[in-house]
């Protein structure tokens, strides 16, 4: 039999490491002595991380703990140093750029918001995707070198290994577009690129949720599903999973930019209800401020919540429509994923309280009858930033786990 190698030295002290700022990103104000407890290490080995850490400024010295019942000196806590790393997310969508420098924290600390020419090919969206990164960098409040990377999230089918855009439907004469490799030679910064809703579901996670098991689905031109299995995010082996929106769910219903018929995305997307709606408008009259007719320029998706929410029978009931094929969607994902909770976001609509309120009574209402611990719908924490926040942790996260997400 042959003896078992020892492991890697370099990978243990790397694995430590990471784990001590997980740690402590978990916990908050600790003191070495916790940390080695809770981690079982030798207290030698935790000085050494903490010293590390200290002279790299990832952590800070916020006070001393409580006096112990044996007496003694007072323990020294630490905690993370929010700006001790920060990077980059963006949220490249087929209407809107958004782009946002995060803390360690995940704070906001800067947000550039542009109109993305998603119609105009490859490169002028990656102009503009690169003149907003630029904006974010050229911010005095942090040092260049404090920048770890740069995360970015677009729908669609995404190859996360080489950072490729495979195919995204609203992108004209997109296929295969090397984001990563551009934006990696544009910034001299590491890039990593992911699905747009899994990036939401991950931002979720990091920061807010951290359920085993959590579907996080993101309604806007399209809809996606984001995928927390076990912890982890769930890609699927194509990558490829989460492809909700392509879903059928009336056969009878209208075509789909995928080429099939009754989709989900189809019936029940942002593009969809504003399709609907400005049929609608068409033949009838919507005010805009003023009491002035609308345009159709006016007529986008903060202008159709604006007239839901005032209560516009018409708009409401077009809304409610989609509401309930999201619901009976959820319902049968529930069957399938048992999940902890489910997340809704992606824009001012999807995460609005009287929307939400029409997908939970359509998603209660289908349950079946033997269903008892019905998982609950939830807004998603960060609105309409939460896919560049999750864009921006996925980055951050590498300094928590040897492998990042």
């Amino acid at each position: 039999m042959k003896k078992a190698s020892s492991a890697n030295p370099s990978l243990i002290r790397d694995i430590n490491r990471t784990s001590v700022l997980d740690v402590m990103r978990r916990t908050g104000p600790i003191s070495q002595a916790e940390i080695a407890k809770i981690l079982a290490l030798q207290p030698s080995t935790i000085m050494r991380i903490i010293t590390e850490l200290l002279e790299e400024r990832l952590i800070v010295s916020v006070g001393q703990g409580q006096t112990t019942s044996k007496g003694g000196r007072k323990a020294t806590l630490l905690e993370l140093n929010k700006d001790g790393a920060y990077a980059i997310g963006v949220d490249l969508n087929a209407d809107e750029v958004i782009a946002v420098l995060l803390d360690l924290s995940g704070a906001i600390v800067a947000e550039v918001r542009t109109d993305c020419p998603s119609e105009s090919g490859p490169n002028p969206v990656l102009d503009t995707v690169k003149q907003s990164i630029e904006a974010l960098l050229a911010q005095p409040i942090v040092s260049a070198d404090r920048i770890i990377g740069i995360g970015v999230s677009v729908p669609g089918k995404v190859d996360s290994v080489t950072g490729t855009s495979v195919i995204a439907i609203n992108f004209r004469d997109w296929s295969n577009v090397p984001i990563g490799e551009q934006l990696e030679q544009a910034f001299q910064l590491p890039v990593y690129v992911e699905h747009d809703i899994r990036s939401m579901a991950f931002g979720e996670m990091w920061y807010g949720n951290e359920y085993d098991h959590m579907l996080c689905l993101g309604f806007r031109s399209g809809i996606g599903l984001g995928l927390v299995l076990n912890g982890e995010l769930y890609r699927g082996g194509h990558q490829l999973a989460g492809d909700v929106g392509h879903v059928i769910v009336d056969p009878d219903g209208p075509p789909c930019s995928c080429g099939r018929q009754g989709c989900l995305e189809a019936v029940a997307s942002e593009k969809a209800i504003h399709n609907n709606v400005r049929r609608y408008v068409q033949q009838h009259s919507l005010s805009a401020t003023g009491n002035r007719k609308m345009t159709m320029e006016e007529l986008n998706i903060r202008f159709i919540y604006e007239t839901f929410r005032q209560g516009h029978s018409d708009i409401t009931a077009m809304i409610k429509e989609a509401a309930d094929y999201i619901g009976m969607t959820l319902c049968d994902l529930v069957r399938v994923y048992d999940p902890q909770a489910i997340v809704i976001g992606g824009n001012v609509l999807a995460s609005s309280s009287e929307f939400l309120d029409l997908v939970r009574s359509a998603y209660q209402s289908m349950q079946p009858n033997y269903a008892d611990d019905i998982p609950s719908i939830q807004p998603a924490r960060f609105g309409e930033q939460s896919i560049a926040i999750g864009s921006a942790s996925l980055m951050l996260s590498r300094l928590f786990k040897p492998n990042g997400a």
